[in-house]
């Protein structure tokens, strides 16, 4: 478990990020957290890391365009996005691997995160 790498968690809402990142802890992953599309970007030049989680409604970069923008930095990154509000228009385009509706089911997101490492 501690060659795995990060799972990075993108949510402007600090308490989503706090409970997701201790719910995956507990899990077993590495975690690292962002409060922003620009923040995010700046972890993912210099820190490994496997999958993102990202929420969908973010200012000033949400995560449509932070998905776009991070796969363009690694093609090989696993994005995962978590949005009460999601349509297809909002995906155009958007490499998203795996979408979660909120209220969020921290067993999806876990049971995501083991396929990703199959």
């Amino acid at each position: 478990m501690n060659n795995r790498p990060a799972v990075l968690i993108v949510d402007d809402d600090a308490s989503l990020r706090a409970m997701l990142g201790l719910s995956l802890r507990r899990a077993g992953y590495p975690i690292l957290t962002a409060s922003s599309g620009p923040e995010a970007l700046r972890l993912l030049l210099t820190r490994p890391i496997g999958c993102m989680i990202t929420d969908g409604r973010m200012d000033p970069m949400d995560g449509f365009e932070l998905s776009r923008q991070a796969k363009t930095l690694r093609p090989e990154l696993r994005v995962a996005m978590v949005s009460a509000v999601f349509s297809e228009t909002d995906a155009t385009n958007a490499p998203i691997d795996r979408k979660f509706e909120k209220p969020l089911a921290v067993s999806s997101i876990v049971a995501w995160l083991q396929e990703c490492e199959a």
